[in-house]
């Protein structure tokens, strides 16, 4: 059994390592490179609005200006839902370690919120990119909403799945 929560820990932490790395390597890329990738899933979400009649796509200009109008949306989006997931193994990780629950959430908040921090001050570094202290409170926000569900599926189904 103690293997087996060792095991489960160093998966957790490792994801969240992973996750971290993964996030530092998007916030690297130059404003160019950066606004390029989420201009190409603003467009895609255009299109699929289009589709359901929320937009009239009669050219690529329409396309552009439709693309542009969600971009915001995309971008935001994209901060939120990443530290959503980075708030989830967090704060799997961290409850390997503490028993108490409001402790483990702290933590695990305190750690996402931490890091969000460092990510934009980080992107003050790159070329093209600005850090802003809007993005922290998404990706805290995020971050909770991920420790929330993480939380309240411990004690569910899903209970073999964390360190007990």
């Amino acid at each position: 059994m103690r293997v087996q929560k060792k095991t489960k820990r160093e998966l957790y932490w490792g994801i969240t390592l992973v996750l971290m790395i993964l996030i530092f390597s998007f916030s690297a890329k130059n404003g160019t490179s950066s606004a390029g990738m989420s201009i190409g899933y603003a467009k895609e979400l255009a299109r699929i609005l289009s589709f359901f009649g929320f937009f009239k796509i009669h050219s690529n200009a329409d396309l552009m200006m439709h693309a542009e109008a969600v971009h915001t949306f995309v971008r935001k989006t994209a901060h939120f839902t990443e530290y959503a997931v980075l708030g989830f193994f967090t704060y799997k990780a961290v409850s390997c370690d503490v028993k108490d629950r409001k402790k483990a959430v702290l933590i695990a908040q305190l750690i996402s919120t931490g890091y969000a921090s460092t990510d934009e001050i980080h992107q003050l570094f790159v070329p093209g990119r600005e850090g802003k202290v809007f993005d922290v409170m998404i990706d805290s926000c995020g971050a909770f909403c991920g420790i929330m569900v993480s939380m309240i599926t411990k004690g569910q189904r899903f209970e073999h799945l964390y360190c007990i």
